[in-house]
This record gives structure tokens, C-alpha cells and sequence, in this order.
């Protein structure tokens, strides 16, 4: 089992990581700073991939006034596993005027694999959060044939839901070719930003590639901005995503984007 609690805190123009706990192999590496003084960390899993039976928790405040963005430097791998599943769990609070961006490197969920993931969003009034998950479902020829993976969000505000979200894809089950499942398209990704607006979904639109066989969507749900990929390439869902975010951060907070490093690497 692995665990990491961080706090996120405004140190005068700066946000710092103020208090950091992990037990297990989930570590960051140092924090690097934008511009404007936002935090950009790295979330560091040594062992490189995920099997059946292990346990990742990530817990992550976001204090009055903080600007995070947290990422990670390489793909989760989920392995196979003839029995057990493996459970991943990413816990987000955002205090007032707060600002967290969880946008990792993309998931994949290898023929066999057994896993769950759940990523749940609490927000006070005034507070942002944007966030992506990109699933890739098999490795080669043999696709995802066996196994299972469940994936669930939730967004809160003020402990009302703003919205929420459960995938369950089994391997080998209609779903991954059906028209009303994945239609044979091995990666799914969801992006979704909180305090949007609706003229922000033509522009977003705009920035979406022309469709080709991936399909993209853009969609206002109350507050909440929900943005679709299903094609056949995580780096096609990074890009529209990346687009996304870039302009999202811009007309919502008044922010410049500046991408990780490692996303270059």
C-alpha cells in the first residue's frame, strides 16, 4: 500500500507544498514554480506499474488562495491479475479561492488487468478545480480480452454534487465494440473544468481537431465543462485536452498556461 497527503499554501506570492506525509512507494519530486507564483508538482511511483492487490492513495488540500497543478512524469500501468484488483484513489479539498489541476499522464490498463479508480473533487464556494483521466485499454493485438476496470468521479461543492461519473468496462464484453460503448476504440478520455461558461463551449469546440475516427465532445453540465475523447491515440487526447485546458485557464481565471516540463519529455 502506498499513500501521499499534501498541502498546498500561499507563502506570499508563492504556493508552497506546506505539509507533506507518504508512506509506501508515491513520493513527488521537488515543486516547480510558474510565473505567476502557481506550483507544479510531479507525483513519483517507483515501481513504474500497478498489479493486483496494491493500494495507491493520494490526498491532496488545497488551502485559502492556492494555485496547484499536479501531473505525473510517465503512464500509470495497471497489470494483469488473475484475481485480486488493484485500487487507486486520488482525494482532492479545495478551500476558498483555491485553484488544483490534476492532469496526469494517461492510464494503461493492460489484457487481464483488474483495477479501480475513484477520484472525488471537494469544493468550497469560490474554488476551481480542473482535471483529465486518458485510458488506453490493452497493449497489442490482443486488446483488453479479460479482466476489469472501474473508473468513478465525483465533484462537490459545498456537499452538493455538480456532478459525477462511473465507467465499467469489462474485458472481452460488448462494451468495447458496441456503438453505444467504446465502438471498437480502445482509448476514452474525460476532461472536466468547474466554472465555465456557456460561451465557453464554441471555443472550446473550435480548438477540438476535425473528427476523422476519433470523436471529441465538449458539453456545459450546470457549472461543470465536461470534455469527451474516444479515438485511438492518448497523444490525440492530450493535445485536445491540452488545447482545452490552455484556454479554459485563460478565460476562467485569467491565467497563462505553461505546460509541465515533462509533458515535452
Amino acid at each position: 500500500m502506498g499513500s501521499l497527503s499534501l498541502d498546498f499554501a500561499r507563502a506570499g506570492a508563492r504556493t508552497v507544498v506546506a505539509r507533506r506525509r507518504h508512506s509506501g512507494p508515491l513520493l513527488i519530486q521537488r515543486a516547480f514554480h510558474e510565473p505567476d507564483g502557481s506550483c507544479q508538482v510531479y507525483l513519483i511511483h517507483p515501481p513504474g506499474g500497478v498489479v493486483g492487490g496494491d493500494q495507491l492513495l493520494v490526498r491532496v488540500v488545497a488551502e485559502p488562495g492556492a494555485r496547484a497543478l499536479l501531473t505525473t512524469p510517465a503512464a500509470t500501468k495497471l497489470y494483469r491479475s488473475p484475481e485480486r484488483t488493484a485500487q487507486l484513489e486520488q482525494h482532492f479539498a479545495l478551500a476558498t479561492d483555491a485553484r488544483l489541476e490534476w492532469l496526469p499522464q494517461e492510464t494503461i490498463v493492460y489484457d487481464g488487468a483488474r483495477a479501480e479508480s475513484h477520484t472525488r473533487a471537494q469544493l468550497a464556494p469560490g474554488s476551481e478545480f480542473m482535471g483529465w483521466e486518458i485510458t488506453c485499454f490493452g497493449r497489442n493485438e490482443t486488446g483488453f480480452a479479460s479482466g476489469r476496470f472501474i473508473q468513478s468521479w465525483k465533484l462537490e461543492r459545498a456537499g452538493a454534487t455538480l456532478w459525477s461519473e462511473r465507467l465499467d468496462v469489462g474485458g472481452g464484453t460488448p462494451i468495447l465494440a458496441a456503438a453505444w460503448g467504446l465502438a471498437g476504440r480502445p482509448v476514452v478520455g474525460t476532461f472536466v473544468a468547474t466554472g465555465a461558461r456557456a460561451e465557453l463551449v464554441d471555443e472550446i469546440r473550435g480548438v477540438a481537431p476535425a473528427c476523422g475516427e476519433d470523436w471529441f465532445s465538449v458539453t456545459l453540465l450546470g457549472e461543470v465543462l465536461v470534455c469527451r475523447y474516444l479515438g485511438y491515440s492518448a497523444e490525440a487526447a492530450k493535445q485536445f485536452f491540452g488545447k482545452a485546458w490552455a484556454l479554459l485557464r485563460d478565460r476562467i481565471s485569467g491565467r497563462q498556461a505553461n505546460a509541465p516540463r515533462v509533458w515535452a519529455t
